[in-house]
């Protein structure tokens, strides 16, 4: 005998409809197949059914649904994949290393050592070295009487003149020229001043590359007054304000210095880089070199300026502040210019 109806029509309370028991089923049935389901209680349809309908991030963690229920369980998983490409995206890549180079670090590393070196020796040292667009310095804005490392600066305001910049250069003036910068010869100095009026033209060679401390003497040439920094700021830029005329020239001649004066940074450069340097003593205990490091376009400028108690002792104080400043590439050996990325000079 079938028990009566509720008054409503409505089953009894604590019974379930027969067609919603059967999808129940269905629904527990295909949902069991799926991995999402594991998370839910199969015994009971109807908590199935709520979980069926949320994402499966919410439903491992039981979290409320959003106000995008059924939005597909990776959504989550992209959002954090795509906020954590955004952030490498915009962190700051190293430049040095972009090149091929050691690193900043490695560099700045090389740096503080030679400074604590430097400072430790009884001599005053100062040096600067810049490395692509970084630039590092030790006591880099002193000033110390320039010697002859000032004819690199008479050299490129000479071939910079408006007169000489695009014609040939004539015999008479290589033959001053070139014993002033390869033996480093004093004779010439005056007469190319002269040729230019003074020393006016060298200044605007300084306010061209932004030599803020250079201060050039009229008469005593020797005597001018320079900086690491400066020099440093000379050399990295000798091969853009050279007139392409006399580039070659120029720079042949600050690479050919005579064996006998091939002494300091240059014994201490990285294998496979070219070098171009100038060098300025007075015999007696101040040294003065800058030098131009180039390997497939890419160049490191270092200055050193010394003033010791004696010519042979500051010469090693050079040497061995370019070994310093030059370890993270000499600890490449061979490789130190075969690793490096081309670009233009």
């Amino acid at each position: 005998m079938s028990r009566p109806a509720h008054p409503s029509g409505a089953p009894r309370p604590g019974t379930r409809p027969r067609r919603a028991l059967v999808l129940a089923g269905v629904l527990v049935a295909s949902a069991a197949s799926t991995p999402a389901a594991t998370a839910a209680t199969v015994g009971d349809p109807i908590p199935v059914l709520a979980s069926l309908a949320r994402p499966a991030t919410m439903r491992t963690a039981g979290v409320a649904p959003t106000s995008t229920p059924f939005a597909p369980a990776s959504t989550t998983t992209t959002a954090a994949a795509a906020t954590t490409a955004d952030r490498s995206a915009t962190a700051p890549a190293d430049p040095f290393l972009a090149a091929g180079l050691p690193s900043r670090k490695a560099w700045t590393r090389a740096v503080r050592r030679t400074r604590s070196w430097a400072a430790s020796k009884g001599a005053r040292l100062r040096f600067s070295l810049r490395v692509e667009k970084r630039t590092w310095s030790f006591r880099g804005s002193e000033t110390t009487n320039s010697n002859s490392l000032i004819k690199a600066t008479v050299l490129v305001a000479y071939v910079r003149r408006a007169s000489v910049r695009r014609r040939a250069l004539t015999r008479q003036e290589k033959a001053l020229l070139s014993p002033m910068i390869r033996r480093s010869a004093n004779e010439p100095v005056n007469p190319l001043l002269s040729r230019m009026g003074g020393v006016g033209p060298l200044r605007a060679v300084g306010r061209l590359v932004g030599m803020t401390h250079f201060r050039p003497r009229a008469g005593l040439w020797g005597a001018s007054r320079i900086s690491a920094l400066d020099e440093v700021r000379l050399f990295h830029r000798l091969w853009r304000i050279i007139p392409p005329r006399h580039r070659t020239y120029a720079l042949g001649l600050l690479r050919s210095i005579v064996p006998s004066q091939r002494w300091g940074m240059p014994r201490s450069a990285p294998r496979g880089w070219r070098v171009t340097f100038k060098s300025g003593w007075n015999g007696s205990g101040r040294v003065n070199q800058a030098i131009r490091l180039n390997c497939k376009g890419r160049v490191i400028t270092a200055s050193v300026l010394v003033d010791g108690s004696s010519h042979g002792g500051s010469i090693g104080l050079v040497e061995g502040a370019g070994r310093r400043l030059f370890a993270p590439l000499r600890a490449r050996g061979a490789k130190a210019c075969s690793s490096v990325v081309r670009t233009a000079d």
